[in-house]
């Protein structure tokens, strides 16, 4: 018996503890012994093995343990970058104010006389008493003091001074150094303390040659003079006055200039418009507003707001010690302020520090207090405006202390009170303690503590989590760290710390001018700072890639980081990302990237255990080669697509959707065509397709499908011919394309656009030569490349682009909808292709007036290849175009017809009637090219379609059109060395950059031990975490109170809940641990809460995106010329979608489940329950579990309506589909998903948290599987159970290697097996069969070790995990029975009206834990059954 013969390598195949515990033993067939154990100690071994024969084969891992799957953020949200709101930070037009006009009427001697001044009274100006030498001297000594005030700010600017002007005088210096400045700003500076008031009129006064007047000057004048820019600072009183006339006139002079510019001559148009001067836009500065006077406080200088605005600390200081505070300070006198060292730009002294922390208080109160639009332009466009500005602040300070308050445009928000000041008062006050000493007794000066104060106070911010927080105010005072060498390491950190909250930080720093100090700071080379910086670029290049430009010139700071192994992973990982940022379609940055070795450096590093590192070391390379042919060749040359075919079977599929990515662009960087480029190109995407073209993510196969769109665009005219020869080929009506290609053993399928079609004609099917080998195949050529030796020597080029078509068009077929929406616009653009090929064609034959030829003469037989017929028709004469336009015309007559859709076989029959009987122009055309290329269609009747030298190039595929590849026998090609246009793009790269978008909470944890998992970091103080902690509280009781029941025992006799369903239950399954019953009935799966009374269904839906799929850019719509296409797809779509699920699992079960449904087609699919915030559920991912029973499926779906002959046997192959359906088995603990059932001769096994195939386990027969027992939910365990419909059940060792993985067969069962159950607590199996019989095994036994009859019409079965119970479902009713066979009771069914009425059972369920049973009837009906309360 194969028990007995088996039973030794049953031995220790459980397993044995967990994780790295475990322990296999198994015994081969030849006798030799093979151990397999994670353990050196043979006292732990003997240990374990004695666990296994007390009966304890596994560890029950605690749920707080027990992983949790579909938890990435590939799986919780969509894949789609994430849209912030461009902030408009970059200064679009930096400016410079190129000359200052100093205009100072002062008139020493003399006092204006509209102003009676007080004695005494203020009198010095620009700190010179006029008083103290001659009028003429005092008036020099002024103006040479002020323009050196300027010059602190401004260095470079063009000075002019006017001493006492006259208006003649003005006029001159402002138009002279307007005409010098073109459209640079220029400041004009007036004090007029020698004059009277402005006028209300708009005019400030002037002096006359002979001083013995005063001359108005208009303001109006004076703005025709100094054009705009300009910036005006008016000293002196009622300034605000000026402001308002100048507002007025600006005004004024706009109106003057546009009728100016619209006045033409009569008849004549309007002349050109020149760029109009905004006057409004002016900036001006005024001591006090309208009908004040200046101080005149004797203590202060009489040009006191001149004073602020030039000499902010000294005033400054010089105001402080008038405060009555300043009494505090002891030891020092007001004389000794004005002899403070230092100078204003050497930060080591007093001054210079002073002076700089002046510079961060007052941007800190413009950055809290002005709106952003404004902050930008006042302090950050000009540094004269900005200095001007910042002393401003002082000056309405000091001046609103002496009931003066100054006005300014634009206007800017009171400020004089913002308790930044207090902090200024402090530095002041912590600065003057250390005068005495220093001018005394020469002690060196002690930096500030203001800096790291506010250091510390951004800190306590940072730390603060919550978040309705306002941002913080000391942002700018960080920004003037960064100048300091003490703090600047500090101070970068807290930034990174800032900007990792999220875009809005970034936008934040970059608003307050953040760039250009971090920019210069990639200059620097200590070591220190490269982490920080390369986070913080990587943080600004996420939120602003346009950036790309300002790194060009430091991309080797990030190479250097990338390449330097002593660098964490994760900085590294942020250079990468930050390379790949440079490069993406910036051409300069390519280059640059390429002469650093930028595909060296990646390419050493791609088996780094950093998963996000080698993803985004392949995604650098992606954007390096995209559309840039010296770095593809580059990377040929190292081999670089060879050594990221690894990563396409990475653990991440994350990674390997990058690595599909960066093969991509790969192969569509070269346009420009050669045969070493095609052998790449093509291998390529074959080892793609085989690949990760059954993917179990959807992530991975909608880049497949990206990857593969280069292939068409490249061989275009190929693939038109594939899918032209399919049609013609097609013996069904919907022009299926019949898939000759066999991958693997239980891959040999037809699948078509419209429904599945029957299989080939055995013509279809035969090796013989194909056209396409004979026409568009690449000469063989030794090459260097052990890709191109691939090709020449393994696969026969025309098989390539079928395999590749086979892939393109299941994945249009794709379960997952956004997969299949895609692939069927590339479907769509090659469908538009043929027509359009068809269309040029036509034309070309109009032209030549050829619609019928003969066969070709002795003469022209040898324009075709060696050993090549010449195409004849099926009478041996060529038929012309005109039968081919005919049929063209009738398929773009779908355009016109609309929803009268033209019938099925007449469709068919044109198609084969105009495609056999047509030449569409061979070698022998008389016609000339068409675009450059000759169109050319050979028909023959015996091979089919052949495409001879088929270089169309239509019009689709973007600015450049549709390229082919070009032969080396193809002499009428014509390279292409424009950019291709996608057919269609995706959202993984912009989906990955906003990875680095993400606050630090929400990204994967990276510290060390951690890079190569996708693990969040816990935080206990979330709610989610304190709602996870009680749903494992509740499991644990539930658990505790299910043993409890079971000791008690009882009958199972009372409806906890009846329902009724729309169609027969297939399914009924209970959740364990919410009150909650799955039930599953043709494509649906309904979930029932008997407590809340509510229900969530998961159906699935077809994409919306898929009906319009079309490439867009045809010269003919694709949605309305092939609608009878789109609709057959749709049918086979709506088909699938329709599939029966037979199979329901509940995943994260523990904590907040997920549905899984495993459909008769093979396809399963997860869905997410609604939440109160999206109620609607949701698809997690959907993949193909067995790829070979979708074929099967599709297969004899078309079979059971297509012909009635073969109908019989067809839909007997459905009924035995539709009995087994698929099967499974969820392991929570493994993230291990078994699926088995239908013909498939193997059980498959899914990881699901690689999203991986783990392995095929054959089941070493030709039977199926039936069941498969399922996994208890917190048991680690190797052990896979599977009963087959001949009656046997296997047991497999998933640890061990497929072929030695059937450890067991029992075949004591004579009828296919209904139920297979391992006991939780003990190696105890519990089967029965379609015959009635129950059989208990003893899995360290050769035989069963009872057996017993549950009756012989029993069509359901099943066997609880931990409880001593067994359901038998007949016509009579559902007996209980315990594992002995003793009978416990029987349920009759539901109570009719007319007596009992007995619903016969068509699925059965047990609870995972406590003693309740679900029962569906086939009358609609659902039951679930518990021991009676109380008992």
């Amino acid at each position: 018996m194969d028990s007995a013969r088996n039973f030794a390598r049953l031995g220790a195949s459980f397993v044995i503890g967990g994780g790295s515990n475990s322990v296999a033993i198994c015994t081969t067939g030849g006798g030799t012994s093979s151990r397999k154990t994670s353990m050196s100690d043979s006292q732990q071994m003997l240990s374990l093995l004695q666990q296994l024969t007390n009966g304890s084969f596994g560890i029950i891992v605690p749920d707080k343990h027990c992983p949790l799957c579909f938890q990435a953020k590939r799986h919780q949200e969509k894949i789609e970058g994430i849209k912030c709101k461009p902030v408009a930070w970059r200064i679009r037009e930096r400016m410079k104010t190129a000359s200052v006009v100093l205009v100072l009427c002062l008139n020493i001697g003399v006092d204006p006389p509209d102003v009676v001044k007080i004695q005494p009274c203020a009198r010095l100006e620009c700190w010179v008493d006029p008083s103290s030498v001659s009028a003429p001297k005092a008036m020099e000594l002024i103006g040479n003091n002020l323009q050196m005030q300027y010059e602190r700010w401004q260095p470079r600017a063009r000075y002019k001074k006017c001493h006492d002007p006259t208006a003649e005088d003005v006029k001159k210096l402002c138009t002279s150094l307007r005409r010098n400045a073109k459209g640079e700003r220029i400041l004009f500076h007036y004090n007029g303390h020698g004059v009277p008031k402005p006028t209300a009129n708009g005019e400030i006064w002037v002096f006359n040659k002979t001083f013995t007047q005063y001359i108005p000057l208009s303001i109006f004048e004076l703005q025709s003079w100094m054009g705009a820019p300009s910036i005006y600072v008016y000293d002196c009183s009622s300034a605000g006055i000026i402001i308002n006339s100048f507002q007025q006139f600006a005004e004024q002079h706009e109106r003057d200039l546009e009728k100016s510019g619209l006045r033409g001559g009569p008849g004549q148009p309007a002349p050109a418009l020149p760029p109009l001067v905004s006057y409004k836009n002016c900036i001006h500065l005024a001591a006090c507003s309208v009908n004040e006077i200046l101080p005149m406080n004797a203590n202060l200088p009489a040009d006191l707001f001149t004073s602020c605005l030039t000499t902010p600390i000294n005033i400054a200081l010089k105001w402080y010690t008038m405060q009555e505070k300043f009494e505090l300070v002891p030891h020092i006198q007001s004389e000794q302020v004005d002899k403070i060292p230092g100078k204003v730009n050497d930060r080591r002294t007093m001054m210079g520090e002073l002076n700089w922390i002046f510079t961060a208080i007052t941007d800190t109160i413009a950055w809290n207090t002005l709106p952003r639009d404004l902050f930008q332009r006042l302090f950050r466009q000009d540094l004269l405006v900005a200095s001007l500005f910042r002393n401003f602040l002082l000056a309405e300070r000091i001046l609103r202390s002496h009931d003066c308050i100054p006005v300014s445009h634009p206007a800017l928000p009171p400020c004089f009170r913002h308790h930044m000041w207090s902090a200024w008062d402090l530095v002041v006050d912590f600065a003057l303690q250390q005068l005495p000493d220093i001018l005394e007794k020469g002690a060196p000066y002690r930096q500030l503590p203001f800096f790291e104060q506010q250091l510390t106070a951004f800190q306590v911010w940072l730390d603060r989590e919550s978040e309705s927080r306002s941002p913080p105010e000391q942002l700018p005072i960080v920004l003037q760290v960064l100048l300091s060498q003490v703090h600047r390491l500090r101070a970068l950190e807290l930034l990174a710390r800032f900007l990792d909250l999220g875009p809005w930080a970034v936008n934040l720093a970059l608003g307050v001018g953040i760039f250009p100090y971090v920019l210069k700071l990639l200059q620097s080379s200590a070591k220190e700072l490269r982490p920080v910086l390369v986070f913080i670029w990587a943080k600004i290049l996420a939120v602003d890639p346009n950036c790309q430009v300002d790194l060009v010139k430091e991309h080797k700071y990030f190479l250097s980081v990338l390449q330097d192994m002593s660098v964490s992973k994760e900085h590294r990982t942020l250079s990468a990302f930050v390379l790949a940022c440079i490069v993406n379609d910036f051409l300069l940055g390519k280059t640059s990237a390429l002469q650093g070795s930028l595909v060296s450096i990646c390419l050493e590093q791609l088996n780094d255990e950093s998963w996000l590192l080698r993803q985004w070391l392949a995604i650098c390379l992606g954007m390096l080669w995209q559309n840039f042919e010296k770095a593809r060749w580059s990377g040929a040359r190292d081999l670089a697509h060879e050594k990221l075919y690894p990563l396409l079977k990475d653990p991440i599929p994350e990674v390997r959707a990058a690595a599909v990515f960066a093969l991509g662009t790969f192969i569509s960087s070269v346009t420009d065509r050669e045969e070493h480029a095609n052998n790449i190109d093509r291998i390529i995407a074959i080892t793609l397709l085989d690949t990760v073209g059954e993917d179990m993510s959807p992530l991975v196969r909608l880049e497949l499908a990206a990857a593969l769109q280069w292939m068409i665009l490249l061989f275009e005219s190929q693939f038109v011919a594939v899918y032209m020869q399919e049609q013609m080929n097609s013996s069904n009506p919907a022009l299926t394309l019949t898939a000759t290609l066999v991958s693997g053993s239980e891959r040999s399928a037809n699948v078509s656009h419209g429904v599945a079609g029957t299989p080939a004609p055995v013509s279809v099917l035969h090796h013989s030569t194909h056209s396409l080998e004979r026409h568009v195949s690449m000469r063989r050529g030794a090459s260097s490349s052990s890709i191109s030796n691939m090709v020449s020597n393994a696969i026969p080029f025309h098989s390539i682009f079928l395999r590749l078509w086979q892939g393109i068009y299941n994945l249009s077929h794709d379960p997952f909808p956004e997969v299949a929406a895609i692939a069927q616009k590339i479907i769509a653009y090659v469908r538009d292709k043929s027509v359009d090929l068809i269309t040029a064609k036509e034309a070309t034959s109009d032209k030549c007036n050829s619609s019928v030829s003969l066969p070709p003469s002795p003469s022209t037989r040898g324009n075709f290849l060696s050993g090549e017929s010449p195409p004849v028709g099926a009478c041996g004469v060529q038929v012309g175009n005109q039968n081919a336009s005919n049929w063209a015309a009738k398929l773009r007559n779908n355009k016109l017809l609309g929803n009268n859709v033209i019938n099925n076989s007449d469709h068919q029959a044109i198609l084969q009637r105009k495609l056999r009987t047509t030449s569409m122009g061979d070698e022998t055309d008389s016609c000339g090219p068409i675009n450059g290329n000759r169109v050319g269609i050979v028909m023959n009747a015996g091979a089919g379609l052949n495409m001879s030298a088929v270089g169309y190039s239509g019009g689709g595929g973007g600015e450049g059109g549709s390229h082919s590849a070009r032969s080396s026998m193809s002499e009428n090609y014509e390279p292409k060395s424009t950019v291709l246009k996608p057919i269609l793009q995706t959202e993984f790269i912009s989906w990955a950059n906003s990875y680095f978008m993400r606050p630090g909470k929400n990204r994967y944890a990276s510290i060390e031990g951690t890079e190569s998992l996708q693990v969040f970091l816990p935080d206990q103080n979330s709610p989610e975490l304190r709602s996870r902690h009680f749903r494992f509280q509740r499991n644990e009781l539930l658990r505790r109170q299910a043993k409890e029941q079971h000791a008690r025992g009882g009958r199972i006799d009372t409806q906890t809940c009846l329902l009724k369903t729309q169609h027969t239950p297939g399914i009924v399954k209970l959740l364990p641990y919410e009150p909650q019953l799955a039930v599953a009935y043709k494509e649906k799966v309904l979930v029932y809460d008997w407590i809340w009374n509510s229900v969530r269904s998961y159906v699935p839906q077809a994409c919306s995106g898929v009906s319009d799929a079309g490439s867009g850019d045809s010269s003919s719509s694709p949605s309305s010329h092939m609608q009878y296409h789109q609709q057959q797809y749709q049918q086979q779509q709506q088909q699938s979608l329709n599939a029966r699920v037979s199979a329901i699992e509940f995943l994260n079960a523990h904590d907040i489940g997920l549905i899984l449904a495993g459909h008769e087609d093979g396809v399963i699919r997860v869905w997410q329950p609604g939440t109160d915030g999206q109620p609607e559920s949701r698809i997690i991912t959907a993949f193909d579990g067995l790829p070979g029973m979708n074929v099967a499926y599709n297969t004899t779906s078309y079979s059971s309506s297509s012909s009635t002959g073969s109908g019989i046997s067809s839909l007997k192959h459905r009924r035995d589909l539709q009995r087994t359906g698929i099967v499974t088995a969820w392991q929570q603990c493994r993230q291990h998903l078994v699926v088995g059932g239908a013909t498939s001769r193997f059980i498959r096994i899914w990881d699901v948290e690689r999203e991986l195939k783990h392995c095929d386990i054959p089941i070493g027969t030709e039977t199926s599987v039936r069941v498969l027992s399922p996994f208890s939910s917190n048991l680690s365990s190797s052990i896979v159970v599977a009963g087959c419909a001949d009656g046997s059940v296997r047991i497999f060792d998933k640890r061990l290697p497929p072929q030695e993985a059937r450890i067991c067969v029992f075949r004591e069962h004579i009828g296919a097996i209904l139920s297979a159950c391992l006991k939780e607590s003990q190696p105890l199996l519990v089967t029965g069969c379609a015959q009635g019989r129950i059989r208990i095994f003893d899995l360290r036994q050769a035989t069963s070790v009872a057996t017993w009859e549950a009756g012989s019409d029993v069509a359901v079965i099943a066997s609880h995990p931990s409880a001593d119970l067994v359901a038998c479902g007949s016509a009579q009713g559902i007996a209980l029975y315990q594992e002995d066979g003793r009978a416990l009771n029987t349920l009759r069914g539901n109570e009719g009206f007319m007596g009992t009425k007995i619903g016969y059972p068509t699925c059965l369920s047990f609870h995972s834990y406590k003693a309740a049973l679900a029962v569906g009837c086939v009358d609609n009906t659902v039951v679930v059954y518990e021991p009676t309360a109380g008992i």
